[in-house]
């Protein structure tokens, strides 16, 4: 009897699924495709010319006339041009290298250059940059730089020059997106 069943069974689920499979219909729907062209996007630009610094001024005041000594404070300024296009484009911040020197001496390694402030076109820019701050098609920036000699500076630095061949100036994009 349980072969009887078991058989039965069996009949039962092979018919179950040959009703499965036989009601199983492939459904097909439409379909079609098309290929759209797209516009061109243009990427702004940033640029920088060279420009060039300015004399030295002793302590912010007037200019060197005899020589610095250890714990004075050098400053310049130094103008160059920049543009860029951009919907969205920024200054996100300025940075300044180490000088090249014309000659390298003790005087010159005894000499710490930095920027203390810059001036975009007729905005007096507070650094570091917190906000980014919009760049026009042509502008002019003005960085001032300070120079401290060390006061732990040694004899080895007395009556040298330091003569400032160049220093680069590096300003990095921000993105800012006006509020409407």
């Amino acid at each position: 009897m349980d072969v009887n069943r078991l058989t039965k069974a069996a009949i039962a689920v092979g018919g179950a699924a040959v009703l499965l499979v036989g009601g199983a219909q492939t459904i097909a729907y439409w379909t079609a495709q098309g290929t759209a062209t797209g516009p061109d996007v243009t990427a702004g630009t940033l640029t920088m010319s060279d420009g060039a610094c300015g004399e030295w001024t002793l302590d912010g005041g007037g200019a060197v006339t005899d020589g610095i000594v250890p714990g004075d404070t050098v400053t310049t300024t130094c103008s160059l041009a920049i543009g860029g296009t951009g919907d969205h484009l920024a200054l996100g911040e300025i940075t300044v290298s180490s000088p090249t020197w014309t000659a390298e001496n003790a005087l010159t390694g005894a000499l710490d250059l930095s920027l203390t402030s810059a001036t975009l076109g007729d905005e007096t820019l507070t650094l570091p940059l917190t906000d980014p701050v919009p760049v026009g098609e042509t502008d002019s920036l003005v960085v001032n730089l300070e120079a401290a000699f060390d006061t732990a500076a040694t004899n080895d630095t007395q009556g040298l020059t330091a003569a400032l061949d160049d220093v680069t100036v590096q300003v990095t994009q921000a993105h800012v997106v006006p509020t409407p």
